[in-house]
């Protein structure tokens, strides 16, 4: 099978994709509870590492071949509309 290569918009939950020492190592975006989309490790996919368990819509460019999905994300919106950081929402 080819590699197929295009951009994209995703919704979906960010979960770990390995842990290192009680800390994820990397994430994935679960998309329709089914399809992982490994998360390129750079500096906007690193910073989804504290969104776990969170739901995003991601824009980036998709990379999909026979072996598995990855996305590298170029922009993220926060969609589940929880302010964690917020005594009021707990």
């Amino acid at each position: 099978m080819a590699t197929d290569v295009y951009e994209d918009s995703l919704f979906g939950q960010i979960l770990p994709l390995a842990w290192n020492d009680d800390a994820a190592s990397g994430v994935v975006l679960l998309v329709d509870g089914e399809e992982e989309f490994i998360v390129e490790p750079d500096e906007n996919g690193e910073s989804l590492i504290e969104f776990i368990d969170r739901w995003v819509t991601a824009e980036g460019v998709v990379v999909e071949n026979e072996d598995e999905l990855r996305i590298k994300v170029r922009n993220y919106t926060l969609e589940d509309g929880i302010d964690y950081d917020t005594d009021e929402d707990w």
